[in-house]
């Protein structure tokens, strides 16, 4: 997100650098603005990307979703298959599903990249808990 975030700006900022160079006819500024832009909208291009994993219980899949400036992917996995999720890294970390049965089976990381804080370790520990079947409910009236 911060990636994004930063690359918009810098691409916004040269962008309009580059236009108001060429207005004011200040030709090795709006240049170099017009070379960096086309290099930030490459970085764009080649770095930014939006990942979706839903978990479908009903239907029994899971569907990564990926989607950047190149074009959109989809690949749907068993829930059935799911072992566990867990935390790959330590400073820098991501998280892995790890699929144990099936086509599916062996290691899918969510990302393709680590990253560090608690987000890695968090979203383990909310899948792992998800995907544990649900305790039963117990809907006796309460005794005195």
């Amino acid at each position: 997100m911060l990636v994004t975030a930063l690359l918009g700006f810098f691409f916004l900022a040269s962008f309009a650098g580059a236009v108001s160079g060429w207005i004011a006819s200040e030709w090795l500024v709006a240049l170099v603005l017009t070379f960096a832009t086309a290099f930030i909208t490459l970085c764009i291009r080649l770095f930014v990307r939006r990942v979706q994993v839903i978990f479908d219980r009903p239907n029994n899949t899971i569907t990564f979703r990926a989607r950047n400036m190149r074009g959109y992917s989809e690949i749907v996995h068993m829930l059935s298959d799911l072992s566990h999720a867990k935390k790959e890294g330590h400073d820098t970390a991501r998280c892995v599903l790890v699929f144990d049965k099936g086509m599916s089976q062996g290691d899918h990381p969510i990302t393709q990249y680590s990253t560090s804080g608690p987000a890695p370790k968090q979203i383990t520990d909310a899948i792992n808990a998800w995907s544990k079947p649900p305790a039963p409910v117990d809907s006796e009236p309460p005794k005195a």
